[in-house]
């Protein structure tokens, strides 16, 4: 059974390799698709690391990845982000897995570092998702925060992939900007107004939950700076909202 790597980039190249060369040794093939977009030189890199290239103008995040799933030639799937990596505990797991005909797909762990710091609470850990399947039983859906969802049964790995992400506030924020855009416009695309209630309560709500329920606070000045950052994140969604609207 044929394995592909897929991966969507945008200004990637200082993390690419890390993410090609810690599956190099387990899959067929690497598809990487780069938003066209691109500034620097995730292209010239990812040829360099013998990844099949393909520019294309971002639409959305599950319009990319379903792009880059039908250049495909693998019989399974196994999506990364330019910024994640497959330990080797996980890379001997993953050809296990695939000899198998049990499962159609497999949801796998993820360890989340940002700002220098691995996060275990804050709402990101737990995090695993359908990250590895069969090509002709999954497909991603939705535009925000996409999902595979899998026509069949589905397992669980053990092992976690690693997620290098958001190393400073300025990674971050430049998440902030974009996400809430996206957001904004499906928002409004869906007959969605400005509410300042929503706006102060959205934020609250993430910033309390984050902090305080999901047990931010374990996470120590990064739990509260990444609390306090998705609440601005909701303030700036509802903001954009209304310049849209007017």
């Amino acid at each position: 059974m044929k394995i592909t790597a897929t991966i969507i980039a945008k200004d990637e190249e200082k993390n690419l390799p890390s993410a090609i060369h810690s599956v190099k040794d387990l899959v067929d093939e690497i598809v990487v698709v780069i938003d066209s977009r691109t500034a620097d030189k995730t292209r010239e890199v990812a040829i360099k690391f013998g990844a099949k290239c393909y520019l294309r103008d971002f639409d959305n995040f599950a319009g990319q990845k379903n792009f880059a799933v039908g250049q495909a030639r693998g019989d399974w799937i196994l999506s990364l982000d330019a910024d994640e990596e497959i330990p080797a505990e996980l890379v001997e797991e993953i050809r296990k897995a695939v000899k198998s005909d049990e499962f159609d797909g497999y949801l796998i762990p993820r360890r989340n570092f940002l700002l220098g710091r691995e996060i275990k609470h804050t709402r990101w850990s737990p995090d695993k998702h359908i990250w590895l399947w069969k090509k002709e039983k999954g497909k991603w859906v939705g535009e925000i925060h996409e999902e595979v969802a899998v026509s069949g049964k589905v397992g669980e790995l053990k092992n976690a992939k690693v997620h290098n992400s958001y190393k400073t506030v300025s990674d971050f924020l430049d998440m902030v900007n974009s996400y809430t855009e996206l957001e904004a416009k499906r928002k409004v695309a869906n007959g969605e107004h400005f509410s300042f209630f929503r706006m102060f309560f959205d934020a609250a709500r993430s910033f309390f939950g984050r902090y305080f329920y999901k047990l931010g606070f374990l996470d120590g000045w990064q739990g509260f700076a990444l609390s306090y950052m998705m609440g601005i994140y909701r303030v700036i969604t509802w903001v954009k909202v209304r310049e849209k609207e007017k």
